[in-house]
């Protein structure tokens, strides 16, 4: 994949590009404490299908970080955000793909901006987290080491759910430093803001994205997903322009344990709207 960056404001963007001239575009945003490359093998199956764009998320992988969550983090900077890049190098209407809190971005884009896209297809993602997702998230963020000791800690914390995961963490979502250790490359000010007033506010803000849409939205809810619940998809689909399809057997990984079947949703999808 060819990497390049694009400037908005004070923040350097960092993505990569699988160019496929004459093919419809498709932009792809990550989750949360990962980066591009959790696509790999999803954009693998679709490369010749898509000319693929894939962001590093502000304060991921590549991109820079922000000074704080209100001035970098908040809703409206982050949805202007995505509006100037995709200006900057998409340029036309395209398909957008986004997995966990790329999911969440996609919404704030596709309720303020329905003239940039022509799908949205939510990976496991919706404007709100379930409870018992919300504490999963928490426990994984507590369990997380703050540093690793070495290669192999690394491997081995993340080795054991997904093969492969460890060596994925360890080679883009992670930093070395002095003495052989690592730390994680992520950015806490993301979507942390501050106060539960304003979670609650932001929270809000994306249930109102949602309602407004008028872009086809396809949502994959993974069948074993600590992420969405009953309760969530149901409201989501009060509006009319969103469906949600069960991807049975599967849990929020699904872009690494399951790259096929991912692609094939999008793949389909997409088709319909072309």
């Amino acid at each position: 994949m060819d990497s390049n960056t694009v400037s908005v404001g004070d923040a350097t963007y960092n993505y990569y590009e699988i160019a496929n001239p004459g093919k419809p575009k498709l932009l792809m945003l990550h989750g949360m404490m990962v980066e591009s490359h959790c696509f790999e093998k999803v954009a693998a199956e679709l490369k010749n299908d898509f000319h693929i764009f894939l962001l590093d998320l502000k304060g991921h992988g590549k991109s820079s970080d922000g000074a704080s969550y209100d001035a970098a983090y908040s809703n409206e900077v982050i949805c202007n955000d995505l509006k100037a890049i995709h200006q900057q190098i998409i340029g036309e209407p395209c398909h957008l793909a986004g997995y966990s809190l790329g999911g969440q971005y996609s919404l704030l884009l596709a309720g303020s901006h329905p003239e940039c896209l022509k799908t949205v297809t939510l990976i496991d993602s919706g404007p709100d987290v379930s409870f018992k997702g919300m504490l999963a998230i928490l426990m994984a963020i507590f369990k997380t080491p703050k540093f690793f000791k070495n290669a192999d800690h690394v491997r081995k914390f993340y080795g054991n759910s997904v093969f492969g995961l460890g060596d994925y963490m360890l080679k883009h979502c992670l930093r070395e430093l002095d003495g052989g250790r690592y730390a994680i490359r992520y950015d806490k000010k993301n979507v942390a803001p501050g106060t539960f007033a304003k979670a609650k506010v932001r929270t809000l803000a994306i249930w109102d994205a949602c309602a407004k849409l008028t872009t086809p939205v396809r949502v994959l809810r993974a069948e074993k997903s600590f992420v969405l619940n009953d309760k969530i998809c149901h409201r989501m689909q009060t509006n009319p322009k969103i469906e949600v399809v069960l991807m049975p057997g599967m849990e929020h990984n699904l872009v690494f344990a399951e790259p096929k079947a991912v692609a094939e949703q999008l793949r389909e999808f997409t088709g319909r709207h072309a």
